[in-house]
């Protein structure tokens, strides 16, 4: 279990470092109009919300459509081939795997499964460039939207007996509100291991977590790498676990 998250860290993290090289500023926008400023939020919220709901092949080709759509020119839709996927998305996400085509009813399956949760849409018909796909984000999946509301009421439930008096800060207002204020705050340095970030590589960590009485205040919120988080929230679990 270990080492299968030690990949998908390093599989994130070399996206990361791709989008920061091709999102330079002015870069054209698509219909939708995202924006560099957005996409830390929306590699995120990824992250949070739809990538738990996926298998590591589901994963893969959501990230390789995503790297290919919205973060490459701010638009959402690509046209792709069965053909061109069998390689494509095993070469960006294997160094080694040259050699090692996705099998043509693989690919299949793996869009059908996107289509079903709401991850693509696809938008015409086939021609002999491939398939008009629609990525979409997960603000606008209802799988998302539906996850993330179950995590937020259980992460409240967890929160409430170490409190008695309503808190103020907990929304997730409150936290799009304090996001960039706590990253500029910290000058995009990871407050753990105190490695330089960027836009895109900076995640937020809770001081105190939302299951032990924390909020979303600015004071509570403070940069980290993803290592750094992953490492602490590995550790949150555990002491749950051990306390529970």
């Amino acid at each position: 279990m270990l080492c299968k998250m030690n990949e998908r860290l390093e599989q994130i993290r070399k996206l990361l470092g791709e989008l920061e090289v091709e999102m330079k500023p002015g870069a054209r926008a698509g219909d939708r109009d995202f924006s560099a400023l957005e996409l830390p939020l929306i590699i995120q919220q990824i992250v949070d919300d739809l990538q738990p709901q996926l298998s590591p092949y589901d994963a893969a080709f959501y990230w390789f459509l995503f790297r290919h759509s919205i973060a490459k020119d701010g638009d959402p839709h690509l046209r792709v081939s069965t053909r061109h996927l069998r390689t494509a998305v095993v070469k960006s996400s294997y160094s080694q795997a040259d050699e090692s085509p996705v099998s043509l009813g693989k690919v299949q399956d793996t869009l059908r499964a996107l289509e079903g949760i709401g991850a693509i849409r696809k938008e015409g018909e086939p021609n002999r460039d491939g398939t008009l796909y629609r990525v979409l984000i997960p603000e606008e999946i209802e799988a998302c939207r539906k996850y993330r509301a179950e995590r937020t009421a259980a992460e409240r439930a967890a929160a409430e007996p170490q409190f008695k008096f309503p808190r103020s800060g907990i929304g997730d207002d409150a936290l799009r509100e304090n996001r960039t204020k706590a990253y500029q705050r910290d000058g995009y340095i990871c407050r753990y291991c105190q490695k330089q970030l960027t836009r895109l590589t900076a995640t937020l960590d809770h001081v105190k977590p939302i299951a032990e009485g924390g909020d979303n205040s600015l004071e509570n919120l403070v940069t980290a790498c993803l290592d750094c988080n992953a490492k602490r929230n590995k550790s949150i679990s555990r002491n749950s676990l051990a306390t529970s």
